[in-house]
């Protein structure tokens, strides 16, 4: 009797599933969390002034375009497949069935949740760095409001993210303008100081300006609750990417125009390199300059809120890729169910779970400091595969033949094969730069679980076939 009622149970929250509740504000909001924007101001966009010098908003264009491209493989995608997934339904659907799409799943999952960690660990550095709040009081309350938020749904995690979204952006921009107006600030011409630098100088800071305008790739997962997905979610992507790029660009070329107030070019030059030589943010330096303690409040909110929004935009991404593997039978049926207000709950619980565990773990034992860089190096290969995966995937779907022209899709073959042979190169060239000086044992969990994975593939292949003693599969159960 308790067995029947319970199966009866699980059919009626499995029936729910999830709804298309999201509108384009929703997911546009929940994917510039994904980018963190103060954090990335105070961090790679540091990186590209410092490398590039008065060049760097150059430098954050060129990286935002190159970011667009691979946005715009993404975009194509969300107009073909828009079920919950993400990457791994664009893998099955294209690249060789559910073998394939598992493989890149657990890729997802590898590159979104330590990725996740490494945001809300790096604005825990941050925080106590600028303002001396001790990673052990401010990590755990950023990974508890996340964790909460997101067991409440995606409505309601929509809701704060473009609340605080759009707090973080009114903020952002009106900083910017702040010091465009500074008396005796100097408007300068960026584009005329690139043959001031190499080259090759000028492209490793474009590498690190591709890393600000990205998010977008938390979007797709969430296609299953977004509503007119194949227009929202393309319009979405390419939104979110163009807007980060141009904060970014408007944060540094302000902050340049600040420091030249009060420094002549020579030492605001060797600034920049004197304050990022020490581990330093140059943006922070010049805003305290002007700002003083009013900065503090500011850093505050931005700090805990891109700690938040950042982990909630991966945690979200991996639930419904966690959701969407097992509505497939390519993990236990559990990780499917859906309570009464259309959230996965036990996917989103196992995704913000296992990002606190990580979080906290790696930030005990090496300091939120070196967590931060080895989070951040244990997701890299995860990208590259998976943004890789989603290139081939718009190469397969643009020469396959359907009967119908459906949205657009059919209309633009040739251009969908471009971008994606493009896009491919320029992720390879990416993880290249990226992983230079990246010591291949700060890896080895990443090649650990992909040892596994592959095994467990291989396993179930044999077991399917019926070439591992007679016995076949049904149900994750084995069978004689």
């Amino acid at each position: 009797m308790n067995n029947h009622v319970n199966n009866n149970l699980r059919n009626s929250a499995s029936e729910v599933g999830l709804r298309r509740v999201l509108g384009f504000w929703d997911v546009f909001f929940a994917s510039l969390g994904g980018q963190s924007p103060f954090l990335s101001d105070l961090t790679y966009a540091s990186a590209v002034l410092a490398i590039a010098g008065l060049a760097g908003p150059v430098a954050i264009i060129i990286g935002s375009i190159i970011a667009f491209i691979n946005g715009f493989v993404v975009a194509r995608l969300s107009k073909r497949v828009t079920e919950a997934g993400g990457y791994y339904k664009y893998a099955t659907k294209y690249l060789g069935g559910k073998s394939t799409g598992f493989f890149i799943g657990w890729n997802y999952l590898f590159y979104a949740i330590p990725y996740g960690a490494a945001y809300v660990v790096g604005a825990s550095y941050l925080a106590q760095w600028i303002l001396g709040i001790p990673w052990q009081i401010n990590l755990p309350i950023s990974l508890a409001v996340m964790t909460v938020l997101a067991y409440l749904g995606i409505r309601v995690s929509a809701k704060y993210a473009i609340f605080a979204g759009s707090l973080e952006m009114a903020t952002l921009i009106l900083i910017s303008v702040v010091l465009l107006l500074i008396p005796h600030g100097i408007l300068f011409n960026p584009f005329t100081y690139m043959g001031s630098i190499s080259l090759s100088t000028f492209m490793v800071a474009v590498v690190y300006a591709i890393a600000i305008p990205t998010g977008y790739g938390t979007i797709a997962p969430l296609s299953g609750e977004v509503r007119r997905a194949r227009e929202t979610v393309s319009r979405a992507v390419e939104t979110v990417i163009i807007t980060g790029g141009a904060l970014a660009a408007l944060a540094v070329y302000s902050t340049a125009v600040a420091g030249l107030s009060y420094m002549n070019i020579h030492e605001f030059i060797r600034f920049l390199n004197e304050a990022t030589g020490k581990g330093l943010s140059p943006v922070v330096i010049v805003l305290h300059h002007f700002l003083g303690v009013l900065l503090d409040p500011i850093v505050i909110f931005a700090m805990i809120n891109d700690g938040i929004l950042g982990a909630l935009a991966y945690v979200l991404a991996a639930s419904r890729t966690l959701y969407a593997m097992a509505d497939d039978k390519q993990l236990p049926n559990a990780l499917s169910l859906v309570n009464s207000r259309g959230n996965p709950v036990i996917s989103v619980l196992i995704s913000a779970l296992a990002l606190d565990i990580i979080a906290l773990i790696t930030t005990y034992l090496l300091g939120p400091f070196n967590a931060f860089l080895l989070l951040g190096f244990l997701s890299m290969l995860a990208n590259l595969i998976v943004h890789l995966s989603a290139n081939f995937a718009l190469l397969r779907a643009a020469t396959m033949k359907i009967k119908a022209v459906l949205y657009g899709v059919d209309t633009m073959r040739g251009l969908d094969k471009a971008v994606s042979v493009v896009a491919a190169l320029i992720t390879i060239f990416t993880a290249t730069e990226s992983m230079l000086g990246v010591k291949i044992a700060e890896l080895i969990p990443y090649f650990v679980t992909l040892a596994i994975i592959t095994a467990y593939l291989v396993i179930r292949a044999l077991l399917v076939r019926g070439g591992l003693l007679g016995f076949r599969v049904h149900n994750y159960k084995i069978i004689k």
